[in-house]
């Protein structure tokens, strides 16, 4: 299906451009002046902003093993409706995703029920090095290494392990960097304690301590290679500080839950920023934030992991680490930016532009002619509502967020995925057709 998208405001990587868009085959065919042969339903953007889809590089979307929570179907719609096109999974499912036979099974299980585009990150573990070795960089976009414990199985201590894979990958290294050792030693003096008791728990068990000393020693490593590599959740004032001196192949993010709460929130919040990384203080928060304005963290990744609202109320040290993140994220993305003084444009850089570069991905990202045709028409003016808690209309299949009941700037009007119209004043039309995404 043909289209031809007229009255937007067209951002592209050389500025904005006042006019139409043609869409022929799945693909940019023409970008600000339409010729008179083109063919094709005909959309009325009306001034709005027509922008290239996100790019979501870090999701928890729980397929194989923890449906309950999400899956590829429901997450991937939720992620649509908050204008992301597409996404990279991670491994810790149950089973996690540790060997190339559980890859193409969780691949195949996901075709032709993904709404975005998507990419299958790969799980290490002390055993698997050989498989590690065969992994298509063509396809898989990463390899996860957990340096510390968090939802899940999966844990990489061995630093053995770690320099070699630092030194040899066939393909990008992604870092939950924190320090297993120090949690343990944290937890062991602050575990037993309550939200009662200490307000700013959970940033106590998992102290800035860990993440550090765990980024230090990455950054340390990564001059003795040149394995690219990607440092997940940033949420340190001394991460932002050290990687200020990175070398070029080392990457760096931080997720929207850390600009928009710190620690001081727990005592609202509780469980329900309970997440890991912790939450850190209001310098840290502020220089996250500096981090990102400086290019010193290329990217935004949202971490969206969901869990049941009956799993976050429980006591702190039973309730899972994870908050969901998709279903509202341009408008949330937009309304944090705003109280900034920041233009779309940035999030399109952080969310589109840098993924889109640092992946090398074929063909996505841009609004581009020839590139396929993944975009979001948005209205700065308009305002999205965060239903409460338990409501049946929130995207997410687990149906909360810690934004519930806030009105946030900014409206995801419609969505374009390969050339499809599948998000539409609030409605999805016709079936998923997201497609596994292609890395030169």
């Amino acid at each position: 299906m043909n289209w031809i998208i007229r009255e937007a405001r067209i951002l592209t990587p050389e500025g904005e451009i006042e006019g139409d868009a043609w869409i022929k085959e799945g693909r940019w065919t023409s970008i600000g002046r339409v010729p008179s042969r083109a063919k094709g339903f005909t959309y009325l953007a009306r001034g709005a902003y027509l922008l290239p889809g996100l790019i979501d590089t870090h999701v928890h979307f729980r397929e194989p093993g923890l449906t309950a929570k999400g899956n590829f179907y429901t997450e991937s719609r939720a992620a649509i409706a908050g204008g992301v096109t597409t996404v990279f999974d991670m491994p810790n499912t149950f089973p996690p995703t540790t060997t190339i036979a559980r890859w193409q099974a969780k691949f195949s299980a996901v075709q032709n029920r993904s709404w975005t585009n998507f990419s299958l990150y790969f799980g290490a573990t002390a055993e698997n090095l050989s498989e590690i070795y065969q992994l298509d960089p063509r396809w898989v976009p990463g390899v996860k290494i957990f340096l510390a414990s968090s939802t899940g199985e999966l844990l990489l201590t061995d630093e053995r392990i770690v320099k070699k894979l630092l030194q040899e990958s066939p393909v990008r290294l992604i870092f939950h960097s924190e320090k297993e050792s120090v949690i343990q030693s944290s937890f062991a003096l602050w575990g037993g304690y309550d939200w009662k008791e200490v307000p700013d728990l959970h940033t106590k068990v998992r102290p800035i301590q860990a993440c550090v000393e765990s980024t230090g020693w990455l950054l340390e490593e990564a001059r003795k290679g040149s394995v690219p590599f990607h440092i997940l959740h940033i949420s340190t004032e001394m991460e932002v500080e050290m990687l200020r001196a990175r070398p070029p192949w080392v990457s760096a993010e931080t997720c929207p839950s850390y600009l928009q709460w710190n620690a001081n929130d727990f005592s609202r919040y509780r469980n329900y920023l309970k997440c890991n990384p912790s939450l850190k203080y209001a310098s840290d928060q502020e220089a996250l934030w500096n981090g990102l304005v400086e290019g010193i963290l290329e990217v935004v990744g949202t971490d969206h992991a969901p869990h049941l609202l009956s799993e976050k109320l429980l006591p702190y040290s039973q309730a899972p680490s994870g908050i969901p993140s998709q279903g509202y994220l341009l408008p949330w993305l937009w309304t944090l930016g705003e109280q900034r003084g920041l233009p779309v444009s940035f999030w399109i850089e952080k969310m589109v532009y840098a993924p889109a570069r640092l992946w090398r991905l074929r063909d996505r990202g841009p609004i581009r002619e020839g590139y396929w045709a993944d975009a979001v028409v948005f209205r700065p003016e308009s305002e999205t509502y965060i239903p409460s808690n338990g409501s049946p209309l929130h995207y997410s299949k687990c149906q909360w967020s810690p934004l519930e009941g806030e009105s946030l700037r900014g409206q995801v009007v419609s969505v374009w995925v390969n050339g499809e119209l599948c998000f539409c004043d609030g409605q999805f039309l016709g079936s998923p057709n997201g497609m596994a995404v292609e890395l030169e």
